[in-house]
């Protein structure tokens, strides 16, 4: 994939984007972008689309200025849409609302892609549609217990215990987790190309 000497910067906090990243097998360092305000509003699909392109070309450019010429930069963004934008939820109840509501409604998760190598910017969005079992409040709440969902789009992450309650999905596995291998892999190459 890469025909000469990159470095490559992940601009991203997650740690699964980290552990993703490294399936390349590419080195890589990790930039977290600091003061970048999101947005979370969107009323359609296309809307929403618009937001994760943006919300991943702030953290990019919230770190550029920083880098070498010869530096390829790769920063996502990752929300779940059903009707509206499920973020990050900012404590436990409002987890147990987003996870009653998607649960009982399919729903799309929507991962941006944005990189920039010297002058050439690409960018991308995937869509992965999710479905789930209803989920009673005695599930909700057993799920809780168990893992840490307040850094997770919609409160849930499909690598762990909740992947029991999803029981379909339409698109990439890899972009319910937030970042969308074969997505990123395509851009790369393609931004990389002499």
């Amino acid at each position: 994939m890469l025909k000469h000497a990159v470095e490559i910067i992940l601009a991203s906090g997650s740690p699964r984007r980290r552990e993703l990243f490294s399936y390349f097998g590419l080195p890589f360092d990790v930039i977290v972008p600091a003061g970048c305000k999101e947005k979370d509003f969107a009323e359609n699909l296309g809307q929403a689309e618009s937001v994760v392109l943006e919300n991943a070309r702030v953290k990019a450019e919230s770190v550029i200025g920083n880098l070498k010429r010869n530096t390829l930069l790769i920063s996502a963004d990752t929300v779940v849409f059903c009707g509206r934008i499920f973020g990050k939820p900012s404590d436990l109840s409002q987890a147990k609302e987003f996870l009653y509501f998607l649960s009982r409604n399919p729903h799309w998760v929507l991962t941006g892609v944005y990189m920039v190598y010297r002058d050439k910017v690409r960018c991308g969005v995937e869509k992965t549609k999710v479905f789930m079992d209803a989920l009673s409040n005695e599930d909700i709440d057993e799920y809780l217990r168990r893992e840490d969902v307040l850094d997770k789009a919609g409160g849930f992450g499909i690598q762990g215990f909740a992947g029991s309650f999803i029981n379909r999905i339409e698109g990439c596995f890899y972009n319910v987790m937030g970042f969308p291998l074969s997505l990123v892999r395509k851009m790369m190459k393609d931004i990389l190309e002499d």
